[in-house]
């Protein structure tokens, strides 16, 4: 009797372990096809999965070196997750300096630079109120003037997080989606349903990086127009 009870929880252990595995693999495969709509838009493309997470998309989009990058933000408390896109553009940029803008920033932003940047600057006064303008030098050293009509466009969509530019290129983040709230709400756990990035979301936000870069371009040393 008592064998065939140690038979009986090994047989539900393994049953257990099975579930669990074929969980995973249809979440790795849910989550795998993120980027399914947009691959037509890059020359060329890699990504890499590890495990069940998010994949990373990095390849060339117009001839600039691109990558593509979710990443889930469930710190702050009682705050539905969202699924950020990092989406950055590599360039030498004619600057020596950094200026990161931030909107709505609520100190739990762990994806973002701007703590470690050690200059609160001044918002100019026509872009968004809340926003949080950090640097590594003053105003008059960055591109600001090139920037305005460029953070003026990207932040009027409620979605858009954060912009960085820096010597090395544009970085961009912006809410590809909210966590269910349901669940998050009852469950306390993150879950996203059937994400796939819509071809024209993804190009519209590299065009943005890629046009910032250009205009930094035709600046001068300081990025001025």
């Amino acid at each position: 009797m008592q064998s065939t009870g140690v038979v009986l929880a090994l047989l539900f252990l393994a049953a257990l372990a099975l579930m669990h595995r074929r969980d995973r693999s249809a979440l790795r495969a849910e989550r795998g096809k993120l980027f399914d709509a947009c691959l037509a838009l890059f020359e060329r493309y890699h990504m890499a999965q590890d495990a069940v997470d998010w994949p990373v998309l990095a390849g060339t989009y117009g001839g600039h070196e691109v990558r593509i990058a979710p990443l889930v933000d469930d710190v702050a408390f009682r705050k539905v997750p969202s699924l950020w896109l990092l989406v950055t553009v590599k360039r030498k940029l004619p600057m020596t300096g950094a200026v990161d803008m931030l909107a709505r920033a609520h100190n739990t932003e762990f994806y973002s630079p701007a703590d470690g940047l050690p200059m609160r600057l001044a918002t100019p006064h026509e872009w968004p109120r809340q926003m949080t303008i950090k640097a590594d030098r003053p105003a008059a050293d960055l591109p600001l003037a090139v920037l305005d009509p460029h953070v003026k466009r990207f932040f009027a969509d409620p979605r858009a997080k954060e912009m960085l530019v820096t010597r090395h290129g544009v970085r961009i983040v912006y809410q590809a989606q909210g966590a269910e709230r349901g669940e998050y709400l009852v469950l306390r756990r993150a879950v996203f349903r059937n994400v796939q990035l819509p071809a024209t979301l993804v190009g519209s936000l590299l065009d943005q990086a890629v046009q910032v870069c250009a205009d930094v371009m035709k600046g001068n040393a300081h990025g001025q127009a």
